[in-house]
């Protein structure tokens, strides 16, 4: 006959029949519920806790985690899903959408073998002259055609749809482009000719001032200039 008896979740229960529903270590001290199953601190943890972002088990209150964002990670977790390495303080790495971890050399690496695979893939076309002028004509009447007007044009010059819409996208940016560096040049000029105005009015105040301590001729430049840009 058992000389303790166990009370749990309104239950009694001889001592040795307390166990863990999980590793079935007898509980003498302490224990953790859910529903009608008891189990140790550990097990209640992994099941309930805290889940690990990367392997999805729990997490014990007592364990070192890392994180990212939202996300918690075993330290055995918080590693490369590449080259596998575990990641540690200071390293840089990329978190992707479904809370997986890539260190920055793997990340830029794959990102660079992307970028030239599908460079490879991407089919180049050769625009004629005679087709050239037609897109140039059509890019004078409206930079920015209608559908129907690209549709017209892809009938007229044989080219892919999509590529008459290219483009007029590139032309429009190159014009951008253009303007922009336009601008740029004139402000750069117009700076370059005030700089030289101020030089050449502090020479004639410098030789104003010499005539002799009765002259009162004095030159003297405040400017503020407001660039739109």
């Amino acid at each position: 006959m058992d000389r303790f008896i166990l009370k749990v979740l309104d239950r009694h229960w001889h001592s040795k029949c307390l166990k863990c529903n999980d590793c079935q270590i007898q509980l003498a001290e302490k224990c953790f519920s859910r529903g009608d199953s008891v189990y140790c601190k550990d097990d209640f943890f992994k099941r309930f806790g805290t889940k690990c972002a990367a392997c999805q088990q729990g997490i014990p209150p007592t364990q070192v985690v890392r994180r990212a964002q939202e996300f918690v990670y075993h330290l055995h977790c918080f590693s490369c899903i590449v080259c596998k390495r575990q990641l540690a303080t200071g390293d840089e790495f990329y978190l992707m959408e479904d809370s997986r971890l890539v260190c920055k050399a793997d990340y830029e690496t794959a990102k660079q073998r992307a970028e030239a695979e599908s460079t490879a893939k991407r089919p180049r076309t050769t625009i004629t002259a005679k087709q050239l002028e037609t897109l140039k004509n059509a890019y004078n009447n409206s930079p920015k055609p209608a559908r129907h007007v690209r549709e017209q044009l892809s009938s007229e010059t044989g080219l892919d749809m999509r590529v008459v819409q290219v483009w007029f996208q590139n032309r429009r940016a190159k014009e951008k482009r253009l303007k922009k560096d336009a601008g740029r040049q004139r402000w750069g000029q117009y700076f370059r000719n005030m700089k030289r105005s101020r030089g050449n009015s502090k020479s004639d105040k410098d030789s104003i001032q010499e005539e002799g301590p009765d002259s009162d001729a004095e030159v003297s430049f405040t400017g503020r200039y407001l660039l739109d840009s």
